[in-house]
């Protein structure tokens, strides 16, 4: 699983990868799940009052805290979505991350705050 281009997040603008919503942010970034791979990615239990996803395009980018990426069998493949974040959108957003069965990995992505520890 990749996010081009996430890592400038944490000096960024805000305003040059998201917009204001009625309560916070909505940042936009796509991910590429590598080709037959199946991927799980969760809001932390304890960020869910602050923090959702938001992948799909059928239902439209409605906040969830979980999304399982499936990729075709034959080619990596991309969604298109990103992170809803309540307030001033600053924040430290840990997730939890399963590849297939493997064990669940925890990463912590900075959404333009800086000191965020994984």
């Amino acid at each position: 699983m990749r996010w081009s281009g996430l890592k400038a997040w944490q000096d960024g603008r805000q305003t040059d990868f998201g917009g204001r919503t009625g309560d916070g942010w909505y940042y936009k970034i796509g991910t590429e799940i590598e080709q037959g791979s199946v991927v799980t990615v969760s809001v932390a239990p304890e960020a869910r009052q602050r923090a959702s996803l938001g992948y799909g395009q059928e239902e439209g980018y409605t906040p969830a805290a979980e999304v399982t990426f499936n990729a075709c069998p034959d080619s990596d493949t991309a969604y298109f979505g990103g992170f809803f974040v309540s307030g001033d959108g600053r924040f430290c957003l840990p997730l939890d991350v399963r590849v297939g069965k493997a064990a669940l990995q925890r990463i912590v992505i900075s959404l333009f705050s800086s000191g965020c520890q994984a």
